[in-house]
């Protein structure tokens, strides 16, 4: 087997940082696209909490399935 050049080494690893930034930078995106969705949910539950303690305060409760 023969080694790589000298002149080549330099070539192939700039290559290989580039496409492990690129792969790092999706894995980053999906990441923020989870966190996002969590929070979006808890902001949900929490409007819901607050319509259910609005309703308690005035004595009923609309149960919708």
């Amino acid at each position: 087997m023969t080694e790589i050049s000298a002149a080549i080494q330099p070539v192939l690893q700039a290559k290989y940082d580039s496409t492990r930034s690129q792969i790092d930078l999706a894995l980053l995106g999906q990441t923020l696209d989870a966190q996002r969705q969590t929070g979006d949910a808890i902001n949900q539950l929490i409007r819901d909490v607050v319509v259910l303690q609005e309703q308690i305060s005035k004595g009923h409760i609309d149960i919708r399935v």
